[in-house]
């Protein structure tokens, strides 16, 4: 899979180490910030994907904060960034 730095500004290919639902939740958050200019909430990132539970989206979001997708700061409403923007899938 090929992914763009936000960061350093390039383009590298790395091992697909994502999940279904992780990069669907990553695209979801990607697309939003692109669209609204800021960062979704975990509240529109459940209802914009369909799922049941924040809890789960919350999940979501500490795996890609692990896999260093995403930063986000906490305790504080919407201040995920994406470090890492997947170009091909």
């Amino acid at each position: 899979m090929e992914v763009f730095c936000n960061i350093c500004q390039k383009t590298k290919e790395i091992r697909n180490n994502l999940t279904v639902k992780e990069t669907k939740v990553l695209k979801y958050i990607i697309n939003f910030t692109k669209i609204e200019k800021k960062s979704p909430s975990m509240r529109e990132i459940t209802d914009g994907l369909g799922l049941k539970s924040v809890s789960s989206v919350d999940r979501y979001v500490y795996r890609l904060q692990d896999k260093q997708y995403i930063a986000k700061t906490p305790y504080i409403k919407r201040s995920i960034v994406v470090l890492k923007d997947i170009i091909n899938e």
